[in-house]
């Protein structure tokens, strides 16, 4: 049955894999994103799966504003009955060294856009007795960030807040679910600064191509599937084993995994 899909951080590598997938089984999306001419082009591209592809302009980054989307949306007249927050970014690096107003933006993107979303729409979600709401976090959250401190704690933050929504909305038959992926190829890491120049993270935890990665998340989300969810054998194994070891190692381990080049 054809849905109406919101998607934050649409344009990004598996955002634009999934928009894909939810385009060529003929549901109706509406994508948010900050760049008009990337938007263009993911619209472009999905018209030859489905022509009711819908697009919002917008800065996460911004401290307010959410109810351009929202009057956007109604003026659209649709309900959303899927909603996919995929926007985020991370930032590689000490913290003391890093730029504080990034820092923010990061957490505003992160968290506070996906949390302001969450409120909205799970409300009309809840006043209609159906929704499903779709959050990326992230292996990351299982673990101490050293060298992306602020990134893991965001991912973190996103899992746990999923994961007590889930129980709250339960009743009115809106389902949560936390998406966990492991190391993606996609231009993230690059943007974050943590590519194969500045970090020996790509070399160790070999990046899952966003197109395979999609197809499995997206078979996830068909099912209808709440709480949270690991995708793949090997990051399923690496949490399972986690959990055995002390913090303090954990915290070792990433910050050997993820150290600057320059300082090995």
């Amino acid at each position: 049955m054809e849905k109406t899909v919101l998607v934050t951080g649409a344009t990004g590598g598996i955002g634009k894999e999934l928009c894909k997938l939810f385009a060529k089984d003929g549901h109706t999306l509406i994508l948010i994103g900050r760049t008009k001419e990337k938007l263009k082009s993911l619209t472009d591209l999905l018209q030859q799966y489905s022509n009711r592809i819908y697009v919002i302009l917008y800065d996460l980054r911004k401290k307010d504003g959410y109810e351009k989307i929202l009057n956007e949306i109604k003026q659209m007249n649709l309900q959303i009955d899927i909603f996919v927050n995929l926007a985020g970014f991370g930032l590689y690096g000490e913290f003391l060294t890093s730029n504080l107003e990034r820092q923010e933006e990061l957490l505003m993107v992160n968290l506070n856009s996906l949390m302001a979303l969450c409120y909205f729409i799970g409300k009309d979600m809840k006043q209609r007795n159906q929704g499903y709401i779709i959050n990326f976090s992230s292996i990351s959250a299982f673990f101490p960030g050293t060298y992306m401190a602020s990134y893991y704690a965001s991912k973190a933050f996103i899992l746990s807040f999923s994961l007590a929504l889930e129980r709250e909305l339960k009743p009115y038959h809106v389902s949560v679910l936390a998406l966990c992926p492991g190391v993606i190829d996609t231009p993230f890491y690059k943007t974050a600064g943590a590519d194969e120049t500045k970090s020996d993270l790509l070399d160790n935890l070999k990046p899952e191509s966003a197109a395979i990665f999609a197809r499995k998340a997206y078979q996830v989300i068909k099912k209808r599937k709440s709480h949270y969810r690991i995708i793949g054998i090997k990051n399923k194994v690496l949490i399972f084993i986690s959990k055995f070891l002390p913090a303090r190692f954990l915290s070792y381990l990433i910050e050997n995994i993820q150290k600057p080049k320059e300082e090995k």
